[in-house]
This record gives C-alpha cells, structure tokens and sequence, in this order.
C-alpha cells in the first residue's frame, strides 16, 4: 500500500506533500486543479512497479515508467518532458513510499527517455492496479483494445486500456473469495441485476433481477460503471 507521496512540478501541480496514506483516501479540488493527473501519476508508478520483473519481460523499470507515463499522459509533443510544470526553470520530481519501500524518479522539461534521477527499491509486486476511469468502459472495450493494440493510436490512455484487459480475462478462473462473493452480492441486490459477457453475441449485457436481457447501450450509464467492479471482483 502507498503510505507517502511527495512531488513537484508534475502538471499543473507545483508541489504536493501527502503523508499517512490509508486504505482509502478522498481527493478533493477545483476543475483543473490536478486531481487527475495525481491519481494518474501513483497509477503510472504503480503500474511500473507491478510490471517489472514479471515474467520474461526484459524491460528496465526506467524502461517500464517510460512507456506508462507516455502512453498514460500522451504528451502532444511526443516527449515525457511535456508533463513538467510549464514556466518553471526546475524539473519534475516524484517519490512515494510503497508498504515502507521507496520509489522515486525525476526528468526536466527537454527530457525524452532518461530519468535523472531514478531509485527503486520496491520489491516484485503480484497485484495488478486498475484505475476506473471517468467513460465507462463496457460499451468501448472492443474499440479501446484495437484503437491501442492494432493501432497503437492516441485517444485512449493506459488506464482505459489496462482496465479493458482486465475485463477480458474469464471471471471462470482464479478462486471465489467469501468477501468477494458477498460483495458481489449486493453490488447485485444494490443495482437490481448484474452485468454478464455472452460469449455467444460476444458482447456485454445487463440481466435485472427478474431474469431480462437488456444491450449494454440501453443500460443505465451509472449501472455500467458500478457493474465494473463486480466484474473485477
């Protein structure tokens, strides 16, 4: 879990101290103030320290950052450097504490793919983080995954994408947690039916609590977004 944040010149914000992180925390601003883009730069770090050394990936995790920052923010000049805060003659400094190990990277505003400087010391992480973006992600999933996969086209960050393949893998395999279970069930009871994949029309559908069909395109927008987390779970 993230318990300490700390950074500078990152977008629109100029600093931003964060200490005592809890399970669950509450970000609140004005429009334009930053939100977003605070919660995409743990995501972004997060992400890196998930991805590195999993598998035969023979990534860096500077590699690693590069491609999450890059394809998470898409800068309009192509560059990473684009996200230092602009007018400021210092870089863009980032560090945060992960269940007690430190991670942190810097980059000013000519940078393309170099971070000066880089630290990490987390541990190989197995969790996979999603960010529940604002657009619902149900009714674009087929569109998010060719946009990004086949066309390697900007338009979508990785927090769309991320959460499309997630959504992808069968809910047949892994196990059936009695927490999960349960929380599954009143998500259900809670939104009157439940979001299911038919294989069959390969789409995602809506099934209300007295056993109708409805197209994900006339389900409630509210229903969908809610019905993710059910999914995930």
């Amino acid at each position: 879990m993230i318990t300490r944040l700390e950074l500078t010149n990152f977008g629109p914000m100029n600093r931003v101290e964060w200490n005592d992180l809890g399970p669950i925390n509450l970000v609140i601003g004005n429009n334009g103030s930053g939100k977003t883009f605070l919660l995409k730069s743990l995501y972004t770090a997060m992400r890196t320290l998930e991805e590195f050394r999993r598998g035969d990936d023979p990534r860096t995790a500077e590699e690693i950052l590069w491609d999450k920052l890059y394809w998470t923010f898409q800068p309009d000049q192509k560059r990473i450097g684009d996200l230092v805060t602009k007018g400021t003659a210092e870089g863009l400094r980032f560090s945060c504490s992960v269940d007690g190990n430190a991670f942190s990277y810097g980059f000013d505003s000519e940078t393309e793919k170099v971070f000066t400087p880089f630290d990490n010391r987390v541990p190989p992480r197995a969790s996979n983080s999603v960010f529940l973006p604002a657009k619902e992600v149900l009714s674009l999933q087929k569109i998010i995954l060719k946009s990004r996969e086949r066309e390697q086209d900007f338009g979508f960050d990785d927090t769309y994408l991320d959460l499309a393949r997630a959504l992808a893998q069968s809910t047949t395999q892994g196990k059936n947690y009695p927490e999960f279970a349960d929380s599954r069930r009143r998500l259900e009871d809670m939104l009157g039916g439940k979001i299911e994949f038919d294989v069959v029309s390969d789409r995602w559908r809506f099934r209300n609590s007295d056993n109708w069909w409805f197209p994900i395109g006339m389900t409630a927008e509210g229903v969908k977004k809610i019905a993710i987390l059910d999914t995930l779970l």
